[in-house]
């Protein structure tokens, strides 16, 4: 029998076996109780040369027992699932209550928070389990690439540099001792196409992929082939440009990079903790008046929708950025005591994202080359150096540099730095070049003057 096939058997499995150790955890004396099980089976098989090279099978289980007890926590986990595990890890849990401080604000979500509906947001579809279909998948995959090296190798292109196919089915179950007990189960697939370029004896790797949920809406291979193409092309016979300021556009992956530090600086965590660069910002202008950033968990179909959180806070809608004004913080129900303001369900990462302009300040990218005449398109970020308490920020960057809104030569082995408060504000136009493979739903972002390290 497949997976997919036992998946309601085990929400119901998990379920039974999560309230009980939920039971048995509040007839040793604790006083309120969290626990999580989390399961799942997947297949991952990559191709080199047009035949199979790794074969990876995934299968996974654990609970996470958290008792509160006099405001008092303690965690602890297991694997086994047998009875005896379970009593064992609930009185692990229990024991390190006594080595843990008081804190007024730890515990389990208000009720009146916790997710009560019937939300079907369609997060699970039929994969193909079978290993032998999978390995097809990859290698077939490798084998196009192969089979199409030739038409690009007087551009540079030199050889595939492998494919990959993998799936996965998730079971994640949620009980408390306030009653509440939900399941969520979801698929996740993915395809990933490697090239190797060369130009100049200086080697240059980029790749195409899919991701999703629904395989009705997977890529074709030669979709996924166009993209790793492409980027792989683009990336040869890179060279630095000059020191200065220049006219930025960050392209749809560039551009989810830099935006989602506003998600880490507007962390209910960070903010109490004074450590985010946004600790004062809410209900101030934090970008032009022109854009608008809304967070939808309820998006069938969606890769970032939930119906409730790790607590089990039921999501909602939220408006995070209205006309350039930030709305809301990030907050789960310990940041919510620790600032006294309302949980909107966010102990878990971001879910879906929209971010749009009005019409006058969105376009394609070309349009945006066009419009700024010469400057340098990032196509992607490296480094870590995001420093979200000061909001100070300086990644390395690749992409390539244009005049009169054409392409020249690729770049690489730069820096570009700022402040991300002055780079928010100074958002002059949003593309249109949105990706359907992300949760984040942003095209590029052209930034009109930034700090630039080159040569």
């Amino acid at each position: 029998m497949s997976y997919f096939a036992q998946l309601q058997d085990r929400k119901q499995q998990y379920e039974d076996l999560a309230c009980q150790a939920v039971q048995i955890a509040s007839s040793k004396g604790a006083n309120e109780v969290r626990i999580k099980i989390s399961a799942g089976k997947g297949l991952d098989i990559s191709s080199r040369h047009s035949e199979v090279e790794n074969i990876e099978f995934n299968q996974m289980q654990g609970m996470s027992v958290t008792v509160y007890k006099n405001k008092q926590s303690g965690h602890a986990s297991t694997s086994d699932f047998s009875l005896d595990s379970i009593n064992a890890t609930i009185d692990s849990a229990l024991s390190l209550c006594e080595y843990t401080s008081p804190d007024e604000c730890a515990g389990l979500c208000e009720k009146e928070d916790l997710y009560h509906g019937n939300l079907d947001l369609a997060q699970l579809y039929e994969l193909d389990e079978d290993p032998e279909v999978i390995a097809q998948k990859a290698v077939s995959l490798d084998k196009l690439a192969e089979q199409n090296i030739s038409k690009y190798q007087e551009q540079g292109l030199k050889e595939s540099d492998g494919s990959s196919y993998s799936m996965f089915y998730s079971v994640r179950t949620l009980a408390t001792s306030h009653g509440f007990c939900n399941t969520s189960l979801e698929s996740e697939f993915a395809k990933y196409l490697s090239l190797l370029g060369q130009k100049d004896g200086v080697m240059q790797r980029s790749g195409g992929y899919y991701s999703g949920i629904d395989p009705s809406k997977e890529w074709s291979d030669q979709r996924v082939l166009d993209e790793a193409v492409e980027k792989t092309l683009s990336k040869l016979g890179a060279k630095k440009v000059a020191t200065g300021k220049y006219p930025i556009i960050l392209t749809r992956n560039a551009a989810r990079e830099f935006i989602s530090t506003l998600f880490s600086g507007i962390q209910g965590m960070r903010v109490y903790q004074n450590s985010t660069f946004l600790k004062d910002a809410l209900n101030t202008k934090i970008f032009p008046e022109f854009i608008n950033i809304k967070e939808d968990p309820w998006v069938v179909g969606g890769l970032g929708s939930v119906a409730f959180d790790s607590e089990g806070v039921a999501t909602r809608p939220l408006e995070v950025v209205q006309n350039g004004v930030l709305k809301e913080f990030f907050i789960d129900s310990y940041s919510a005591r620790k600032l006294n303001m309302p949980c909107n369900g966010h102990n878990d990462s971001v879910y879906n994202i929209f971010i749009s302009a009005d019409d006058a300040h969105t376009c394609d990218l070309q349009t945006m080359m066009n419009e700024v005449g010469s400057g340098l398109v990032i196509n992607s970020l490296m480094g870590q150096g995001t420093n979200i308490i000061n909001g100070n920020y300086s990644r390395g960057a690749s992409g390539f540099y244009f005049e009169n809104g054409n392409r020249v030569h690729a770049v690489d082995e730069i820096t570009i730095a700022g402040n991300l408060k002055d780079m928010f504000l100074s958002i002059a136009k949003l593309g249109n070049d949105l990706d359907e493979r992300s949760r984040v739903q942003v095209g590029s972002i052209l930034l009109p003057e930034i700090t630039v390290s080159g040569s």
